[in-house]
């Protein structure tokens, strides 16, 4: 008999609707060889009613909680179980096609020392379906921390993880604000043990409702969305700032993420309502104050990380593909002196893998500011 390669873990409340469809998704997998742990939280028998015709398929096992952990708490419950080489994280409205598994497996195979291993994540129930994408990332620890913290994303959280890359991150944060930020900053301390590998497949399929965790932020008010924002910014410095090896890699990564959270608040905010660069720095060194986590950002150093941020944010903000690919040269220049201060080769090979990067960035850039392209949605 085959071994067992991968545990599922489906944490759901409130599921009853939809959970049947995820599981025989499960069911359909052409790789069988998993194992299924069902997550019922806060006692909800409804979900669990709907869940116990599939208990007959021994891959399945099933745990009501009578207390509610609500998603991060469940989350956290599921990766502190007996785990087998890979753990796959299911949403109870996700479902994948059927070679998902098999698929991921095989990169993964190829591919020893990736952390993560995930799929293009199609999305349904929107106005316009779309297809969510995230690029592999590789490089030595900071580079790889340099290049998520760019572009934060849930989407590798969607695919196969390592259990060893588990053990090494730990458990999700949690927060009064449901944690709604904090897997960026887990998915930041994977990257301490690996890379990154995307399959440039659209097999993921994600269900978006009206009701889900991710839309209901959109209606919470601003007072709110402006105390939960810089939990993203204490998430990704907890995970970064620790394997910075000198104060100068330190306050390039403080400046790196700083510049992030202050340049894109509108990912949660109304445009029209959004906070300015100094009150969001304020909010940032509060909630750093507030976590008691002065060691990972002393105030005494924001002059010099704030030095030259205007500069910053209005090249990052700019609708220039071409200012915002010179800028990103500029930042990866620094990185790899700072990284490779006395190899001139791997410098190098640092920069040439930039650069190609860069250019097929610049390239989709400019194919998105094209005229002739209808705008994604």
């Amino acid at each position: 008999m085959s071994t067992t390669r991968i545990t599922v873990g489906l944490p759901v409340y409130k599921g009853a609707d939809l959970i049947s469809k995820a599981l025989d998704c499960l069911q359909r997998q052409t790789f069988g060889n998993f194992g299924a742990i069902i997550s019922v939280d806060g006692g909800d028998e409804e979900t669990a009613v709907a869940c116990r015709p599939f208990l007959t398929d021994p891959r399945f096992r099933m745990v009501v909680h009578s207390d509610r952990l609500d998603w991060v708490g469940n989350f956290n419950w599921l990766l502190q179980q007996e785990l087998q080489e890979f753990f796959c994280y299911r949403q109870h409205d996700d479902t994948t096609a059927p070679e998902f598994f098999e698929t991921l497996l095989q990169a993964a195979d190829e591919e020893p020392n990736a952390a993560a291993i995930y799929a293009d994540c199609r999305y349904s129930g929107m106005e316009h379906d779309f297809t969510e994408t995230f690029p592999s990332i590789e490089g030595e620890p900071v580079e790889r921390l340099f290049q998520y913290v760019q572009r934060v994303s849930a989407v590798p959280v969607r695919g196969l993880i390592r259990l060893p890359a588990i053990r090494h991150a730990g458990l999700v944060r949690s927060d009064e604000f449901r944690a709604f930020w904090q897997i960026g900053g887990c998915l930041a301390k994977l990257l301490h043990w690996g890379n990154f590998k995307r399959v440039p497949k659209p097999i993921y399929y994600r269900l978006y409702r009206d009701d889900g965790f991710g839309r209901q932020i959109q209606f919470r008010s601003e007072l709110w969305k402006q105390n939960a924002w810089p939990t993203i910014f204490t998430a990704l410095l907890d995970a970064v700032i620790p394997i910075c090896r000198t104060p100068e890699e330190r306050l390039f990564m403080q400046q790196v993420i700083l510049d992030q959270i202050v340049a894109y608040p509108n990912l949660i905010f109304d445009p029209n309502n959004e906070l300015n660069s100094s009150d969001a720095i304020a909010k940032c060194i509060e909630r750093v104050k507030l976590e008691g986590n002065s060691h990972l950002l002393d105030v005494q150093d924001l002059p010099a990380i704030v030095e030259g941020q205007k500069r910053r944010l209005e090249i990052m903000l700019s609708r220039s593909p071409v200012r915002m690919a010179i800028y990103r040269s500029r930042q990866a220049y620094r990185l790899a002196k700072l990284v490779h201060p006395q190899s001139l080769v791997r410098r190098a090979s640092y920069q040439i893998r930039h650069s190609a990067d860069m250019l097929r960035r610049l390239a989709s850039g400019l194919r998105r500011h094209s005229p002739q392209k209808v705008p994604r949605p």
